[in-house]
């Protein structure tokens, strides 16, 4: 049974209300832009920047637990997750493996640097890196990457709680997206449906057997 089959099989258990909503939130998912959550220390800061990605529409986000251990915090996630992709790593360099195979480019939020997130080049896909409360991201992360970004920010303050950052963040690559037409950054069909197979599945049976996340070693 093909892809468009077995949603089709799906369809009768699943109401019309429904079915249209996942049909038009899958239209709306995009790939091109991608959360990296480098060690943070307060788990609730993931399960936040993770629930925001999904409100946002970006359905990937990678967790790097090299230093500190990320389990998922239902009362956070509000059910988001069932909704995305999760990737869990042990090693950041099997991370940025991942993405630079992807064809990402690879952007790492820094107090440290002049350019602002506003001067990147965001028609190229880009995984936008977050790093740890207190240290930020890794040297070996920071050699790594393509592009150092700050937010822009008119305060004495010198940064944001790295939560809030990430929906700063995500508020402008949306309006990139927006400006540009977020159609031009959507998947392709074949992408989307076995997305939306995966949601119908995860609706109808749970996630036990379709679980969003996925931990690499």
């Amino acid at each position: 049974m093909n892809i468009r089959e077995q949603l089709q099989d799906y369809y009768t258990q699943v109401t019309e209300r429904r079915r249209e909503l996942l049909n038009t939130v899958s239209k709306l998912r995009t790939r091109h832009f991608c959360m990296v959550l480098e060690d943070l220390f307060d788990p609730h800061n993931i399960s936040a920047v993770v629930r925001t990605s999904e409100v946002f529409g970006l359905q990937d986000v990678h967790v790097i637990e090299e230093e500190n251990p990320y389990h998922v915090n239902k009362s956070i996630l509000k059910g988001s997750y069932k909704w995305m992709s999760l990737f869990i790593y042990k090693k950041r360099a099997a991370c940025l493996q991942n993405l630079r195979a992807a064809g990402y480019k690879i952007a790492v939020a820094s107090t440290n640097t002049k350019n602002s997130v506003l001067d990147l080049d965001l028609s190229q896909p880009t995984a936008f890196y977050l790093g740890s409360e207190f240290h930020g991201n890794h040297p070996d992360t920071l050699a790594a990457a393509d592009y150092e970004f700050k937010l822009p920010q008119y305060g004495i303050t010198e940064s944001m709680n790295v939560s809030v950052a990430g929906g700063v963040l995500m508020t402008y690559l949306d309006h990139f997206m927006q400006q540009k037409g977020r159609a031009a950054y959507a998947l392709p069909e074949s992408e989307r449906e076995k997305l939306l197979l995966d949601w119908y599945d995860r609706h109808i049976n749970g996630i036990d057997k379709n679980n969003p996340v996925q931990r690499i070693g």
